[in-house]
């Protein structure tokens, strides 16, 4: 009896312990088994709802497609995507370029220069005023000739000193050939006789050119004008020493006289083209045509302008050098549009622009290429003043586009 309880008592423990157990294991079996159930449905909802927000944000903002609004045009599909883009106004020519463009100037001889002596010496004798016209051959101004004059003297002692001596020369070289004919004399005194004698007269013309050249020099001491002139400006007074080459006087001559102006980089290479017409400020009333000469190919490296030349034809005689002129210089043949450098395009190597449609919509304008510049380009094309173009971002642009002009605010 005792022996059945003892067994009881220490079975009882042991079999809670077992139930317990297989509760705790056939309940963790169970939630396995229900949790495999539910992953495939769990994973088909989850997918099927991060399709439907790819889809969702795919139509709903650009950039799923590559592209992002930008305010200079970046890269559009071609599904009528709106894009952001700057734009270009075509400008009214006729507003912005008057049929003619005036510059002022001043009046200038075509032929002008500097005077100065072939020689050195100080100077004498003036003979001419600021403002006197000049005749050809009259004397300008003379330097003094004492050195010249004995220059002069020394070169003719010189020739005739060549004179002499030639002249006993020969007559020591006749006479050796005298005496070689009756075999008198060696053949080596005949022909050291002879080279004496070539070079006593080599010795006679040296003597010749250099008074010659004496002579000239004594004929620059006196500085003339070769044609008729002005005398614009006396650059050295009586008493001054100058060198050879100094300038002492300038002056113009010739009948030409021109309107000398500066133009802009623009026009530089337009003038050929264009009519003038010249006006002086003194003489409202005077009107004279005029022909370009000339473009200077520099440019001023203080204006950044170019000189230009205009020839008058037919000038009164009496118009004073230095007059204040206007040149107005007709463009009312000029052709092409300024446009952006940005805003060109290339289509199979043909150059386009895409114009904006007042709808948003755009397309292409086949352009020819007048000039480059470094920021802007002039092209001849069918646009209209008023007309708008993409001028960013243009490379990026296709026919199904629609845009939207971005505003500058700041």
């Amino acid at each position: 009896m005792s022996s059945s309880v003892s067994m009881k008592s220490s079975f009882s423990p042991w079999l809670i312990r077992w139930v317990v157990g297989s509760i705790l294991l056939a309940g963790l079996a169970w939630m396995i088994f229900f949790s495999h159930e539910a992953a495939p449905h769990t994973s088909s909802h989850t997918s099927s709802h991060s399709k439907r927000d790819s889809l969702r944000s795919t139509s709903s903002s650009p950039s799923s497609n590559g592209t992002s609004p930008s305010f200079n045009g970046v890269s559009p599909s071609s599904n009528g995507t709106e894009l952001l883009v700057r734009a270009y106004t075509i400008a009214d020519r006729t507003a912005n370029n008057p049929s003619q463009r005036t510059f002022s100037g001043t009046l200038q001889a075509r032929y002008q220069s500097l005077l100065g002596f072939r020689v050195a010496g100080k100077i004498v004798e003036r003979h001419v005023e600021v403002g006197d016209r000049v005749r050809k051959g009259q004397v300008l101004f003379r330097l003094d000739p004492t050195d010249f004059d004995l220059q002069i003297q020394v070169a003719e002692s010189d020739l005739q000193a060549a004179k002499s001596q030639l002249i006993q020369i020969e007559a020591e070289e006749r006479r050796l050939a005298d005496l070689r004919q009756t075999r008198s004399a060696s053949q080596s005194d005949y022909d050291l006789a002879l080279a004496a004698r070539d070079t006593a007269r080599a010795r006679l013309r040296a003597a010749e050119n250099r008074l010659m050249m004496a002579k000239n020099q004594r004929d620059y001491a006196q500085l003339e004008v070769d044609q008729d002139g002005l005398v614009t400006k006396i650059m050295a007074e009586v008493g001054q020493v100058v060198s050879p080459g100094q300038p002492v006087v300038q002056w113009v001559h010739g009948s030409e006289m021109e309107a000398a102006i500066s133009v802009p980089e623009s026009m530089q290479h337009m003038l050929d083209q264009r009519s003038a017409t010249v006006r002086f400020w003194s003489r409202p009333d005077l009107v004279v045509q005029g022909v370009l000469r000339e473009v200077s190919p520099v440019a001023d490296p203080t204006s950044r302008t170019y000189d230009a030349r205009f020839t008058l034809i037919d000038p009164p005689a009496d118009l004073a050098l230095g007059l204040t002129a206007t040149v107005q210089i007709d463009q009312s043949h000029e052709e092409g549009i300024s446009v952006p450098m940005g805003a060109i395009a290339q289509v199979e190597s043909t150059p386009i622009v895409w114009r904006i449609r007042n709808d948003g919509s755009v397309e292409s304008v086949n352009v020819e290429i007048l000039k480059y510049g470094s920021q802007r380009a002039v092209i001849k094309a069918d646009l209209a003043p008023g007309e708008k173009i993409i001028s960013a971002g243009v490379q990026r642009i296709d026919a199904q586009c629609r845009v939207r002009i971005w505003q500058d605010l700041l």
